[in-house]
């Protein structure tokens, strides 16, 4: 992209900029109690809160490697879409009723009020940290690729502007930026698809035609790349993982009510329907257009540089540059939170004061943005992968211990923590040794189904949950008391 365009790109990127700037400056007062910066002060609508929940898991690896992964693969990956949803469907019947009864503000909060259990939140806090800084490594690589391409940023400098995005709106208004910038991304992915795709089609042709050109390329890209075992084990990483993500459960808090965040979720089912649409046509019209990219993730920037109209194109590169900030802003506050609330406000401090939780929020955002910058300079692999790989260790550790204790009146503290623990450790043995589907098992799924047995086996063999802890997960529907999150 050269003369007017770059600078017509450069522009609207600045504007994004100061506009999520502006926003974070906004609600900077209100984001100064730590019930503000990490849930908006539970006031998300279910408009805004489904956009919250689809801009969380609409990522990097949907607007870049997902289209990626269709360029190269062809069709089959699209089974993923409807198979992930499931999730969605869990987490409305079997997470999101139960967790609201406690008002907490992180994932952690959950483990310390059912299992009654400070290592229980301390260990899920430290995971946490730890995967999402892998999966916030993603967002950065992704941006850095696309401001490499279509800016001519070096690799590097680039990583830090995708990183500097991110950083500057979250640490400044915190949850609230979160949810406003997702309904930003919500509107202008809507719109970028809506736009770009019927001129793509006009472009190559009817469905018909591009079908005929792909399985001209390879008969795969219209068959069965992926097998469907490959297909099931990334679905239920991906779709199960989300239904316990902690900026899922994070986004949950901070909805107004139960009945709002079952709307928020049906919300979220269609603004991810629309985009699943999009990114599957994206893929496969870059195919038929220009065949032999050397990089699969590269789709995306060169459909906005390359093929499409200067003005739709440089939508859907700003649609980009909001999914990749937006998501990584989410994951950051995650982060964030897992150390200032759970870590230090919880175990290290328990008697800091409000204000100083939020201090620590805010340096925490700022001091762990640097970790994923270090991993996305590395380049670990492509962006989808390594979205897939942080999902298969994120539902291996937090499915079972989140679903069942939620729906389990035996699970036990000393359970979960097996549960999680050993649920990671097969997951990750299963990657090293067991690959590909040692005992017919993917990673993901030896995973959860070690962490269901050790969650079942140690429960049962250890003293259950005080009596006012199971009425107030299984007992009569009230509204929660915010007096009560332990540990």
């Amino acid at each position: 992209m050269t003369g007017p365009h770059l600078t017509a790109f450069y522009a609207v990127v600045a504007a994004y900029l100061l506009l999520v700037c502006g926003i974070g400056l906004a609600n900077y007062r209100r984001a100064s109690t730590e019930e503000g910066f990490l849930a908006a002060g539970r006031s998300l609508g279910p408009i805004v809160g489904g956009a919250t929940l689809m801009a969380n898991q609409v990522s990097a690896g949907a607007t870049i490697g997902m289209v990626g992964f269709h360029y190269f693969s062809g069709i089959s990956y699209a089974w993923t879409w409807p198979l992930v949803w499931v999730g969605w469907v869990v987490a409305a019947l079997f997470v999101a009723p139960r967790i609201r009864r406690i008002a907490g503000l992180t994932l952690p909060d959950y483990f310390a009020a059912r299992f009654e259990s400070r290592w229980a939140r301390g260990i899920a806090a430290l995971f946490i940290l730890i995967v999402y800084a892998v999966m916030l490594s993603a967002q950065y690589q992704a941006g850095g690729l696309l401001f490499g391409l279509v800016g001519g940023l070096d690799y590097v400098r680039a990583v830090l502007l995708v990183a500097f995005i991110t950083t500057a709106y979250t640490v400044l208004g915190g949850m609230y930026s979160n949810a406003y910038v997702g309904m930003l991304k919500a509107i202008l992915l809507l719109a970028s698809y809506a736009l770009a795709v019927p001129y793509l089609l006009t472009h190559v042709g009817s469905i018909t035609s591009m079908g005929e050109a792909l399985a001209a390329l390879d008969p795969r890209l219209t068959a069965n790349w992926f097998g469907w075992r490959q297909l099931l084990a990334i679905s239920m990483a991906i779709g199960l993982g989300l239904a316990a993500s902690p900026y899922e459960i994070s986004a949950i808090y901070a909805i107004q009510s139960k009945r709002a965040t079952r709307l928020a979720i049906g919300y979220s089912f269609l603004f991810q329907g629309c985009i699943g649409v999009g990114v599957l046509l994206f893929g496969l019209s870059m195919r038929v257009v220009m065949p032999e990219l050397p990089d699969p993730d590269l789709a995306t920037p060169v459909l906005g540089m390359s093929v499409l109209p200067p003005w739709i194109g440089l939508l859907v590169l700003l649609a980009a540059v909001v999914t990749f900030t937006r998501t990584g802003g989410a994951i950051l506050l995650t982060v964030a939170s897992a150390v200032s609330h759970d870590l230090y406000g919880k175990l290290l401090r328990p008697t800091a004061s409000d204000r100083a939780k939020v201090r620590a929020g805010r340096l925490a955002v700022v001091t762990f943005s640097a970790i994923p910058v270090a991993l996305a300079l590395r380049q670990l692999d492509l962006v989808n992968f390594i979205v897939i790989w942080a999902a298969k260790l994120m539902v291996s550790f937090l499915f079972v211990p989140v679903v069942v204790g939620l729906n389990w009146r035996r699970a036990t503290g000393s359970g979960a923590i097996a549960s999680m623990l050993g649920g990671m450790a097969a997951c990750l043995a299963w990657s090293r040794y067991g690959t590909p589907y040692f005992l017919g098992l993917d990673p993901a799924e030896a995973g959860v189904l070690v962490s269901a047995v050790l969650m079942f086996g140690v429960s049962i063999s250890t003293r259950p949950a005080s009596q006012a802890t199971l009425r107030r997960f299984f007992g009569t529907e009230r509204a929660p008391d915010r007096n009560l999150v332990t540990g």
